[in-house]
């Protein structure tokens, strides 16, 4: 007998292309699993392999000059081992991973310091930030079509305007490094806890497993595989999922799924290192987190509230971000 909750496997969509049925497929893709894969980014496998070097190099740097820049309640800077705790309710410690995180100055331009090593590298983490942020852009406008909202609000592009990436916002442009520890049990370790992403959508570029989700389908923990591009010279797909602001803004008509990374055992037997970078798409802060103006997020409203808050008004990407950061660092006063 056929299992009735056969896992779905995840979409992998061409992003380059400009019409209804890839548009459509997205918001299919986006609204089942939460997570797809796209192609078509305009990455080629050189621009990435570049910024694995750079992020390698980076974390093999002395602690010192890396905490050089520590992080700080803006979300910028370097994060050490065991200091983030992604899922508070059942971690007695925090990841063992480390990660550096650039984010965006007050007048949201890309001038917040950078230890050394990163800051002779500036316009290439610049360059690879603000690349980012137009593919993730170019997912809102095909998110926007396949949704079709309301054309005299804007149309496709009611959700690029607000991620303007001259205007200060909570995207974040992360390096990420799990040092291998071959000592651990594989069964039990975990790399990055059980978590949902804060923002609007999150790019993930990965070259080895580890990333899980907690399928919406099956409940069961779920790999996502690192694919190889079927295109000679591109980059291999990359992986995106929807976060919870962006579902909360469609009153949850896109899903932002439960995920982690756990070493397979193979891997974690190893002792390999894994190294992944991240792109975390936010509004700017001042955007209110009004109704999406398209009749499918209207009728999941009727059903799961409004998103108004008691006084009427409406709570803002800003307000929705330090609430997640405080959570996460045990930051006071949000």
């Amino acid at each position: 007998m056929t299992d009735q909750k056969q896992q779905p496997t995840l979409e992998i969509i061409d992003i380059s292309k400009d019409d209804l049925e890839t548009a459509e497929a997205l918001v299919k893709a986006a609204s089942t699993l939460g997570f797809f894969y796209i192609e078509g980014s305009g990455f080629s496998q050189k621009d990435v392999a570049d910024a694995f070097k750079l992020s390698e190099d980076f974390f093999a740097e002395p602690v010192e000059s890396k905490k050089s820049v520590i992080i700080d309640e803006g979300n910028h800077g370097y994060s050490s081992m065991n200091l983030e705790v992604l899922d508070p309710e059942t971690q007695k410690k925090g990841d063992p991973k480390e990660a550096f995180n650039i984010t965006q100055d007050k007048d949201g331009g890309l001038t917040m310091p950078l230890p050394p090593y990163l800051e002779s590298h500036r316009e290439e983490t610049t360059d690879l930030w603000l690349k980012c942020h137009a593919v993730g852009v170019r997912i809102l406008e095909l998110l926007a079509r396949g949704l079709h909202i309301d054309e005299a609000s804007g149309g496709e592009t009611w959700l690029a305007t607000r991620h303007d990436p001259a205007k200060l916002s909570g995207s974040v442009l992360r390096f990420l490094y799990y040092p291998g520890q071959k000592s651990q049990d594989p069964e039990t370790e975990i790399r990055a806890g059980a978590h949902t992403d804060y923002g609007t959508l999150t790019l993930l570029f990965q070259t080895a497993p580890g990333l899980e989700i907690l399928s919406p389908v099956t409940k069961k923990w779920t790999p996502v595989p690192y694919i190889q591009s079927s295109t000679p010279g591109a980059a291999a797909p990359l992986v995106v999922n929807i976060a919870d602001l962006l579902s909360f803004w469609s009153s949850g008509v896109l899903r932002s799924s439960i995920h982690r990374v756990k070493f397979p055992k193979e891997v974690q037997e190893s002792g390999a290192d894994r190294y992944s970078i991240v792109y975390f798409l936010h509004p700017q802060n001042s955007v209110p987190l009004e109704p999406i103006p398209s009749d499918i997020v209207r009728a999941a409203g009727t059903h799961r509230g409004s998103n108004a808050q008691k006084d009427g008004s409406y709570m803002t990407a800003l307000q929705h971000l330090q609430k997640r950061l405080a959570a996460t660092y045990g930051w006071k006063g949000y």
